[in-house]
């Protein structure tokens, strides 16, 4: 069989190819969600063996919440989508994306002004 005659091999190929794809972006999901949890408290614990438990605390607990919201938003995200390729009325939404982005930025800017602030 020639690679024309492949890709004229109906839809099922696509929508098995859509459906992995979206399996792999809720893989995707579920590694940064974990990553975060556990920078998170490698953070807290760092934070209790130096002595500056309060604020490695917030932060630890910070990454662990974002990288929670991160494996929720993902999986919601997973299922609308699969729900969207079964019916075929995909339509790709960025909310998801946005509100890991934004958390991510939070955190980020907190720690910096916390840093600028107490690093003498």
């Amino acid at each position: 069989m020639s690679s024309e005659e492949g890709s004229r091999g109906g839809t099922g190929g696509t929508a098995a190819r859509e459906h992995l794809a979206n399996e792999r972006t809720l893989l995707a999901w579920v590694r940064t969600g974990v990553s975060l949890i556990s920078f998170g408290l490698v953070v807290e614990r760092i934070g209790v063996q130096v002595g500056s438990e309060g604020s490695s605390g917030f932060f630890g607990i910070g990454l662990a919440v974002l990288g929670c919201l991160a494996l929720i938003m993902g999986t919601a995200q997973f299922l609308r989508s699969r729900r969207g390729i079964a019916t075929d009325n995909f339509v790709p939404a960025a909310a998801a994306y946005m509100v890991v982005v934004a958390g991510s930025l939070a955190l980020a800017g907190v720690f910096i002004v916390y840093v600028l602030l107490n690093g003498s």
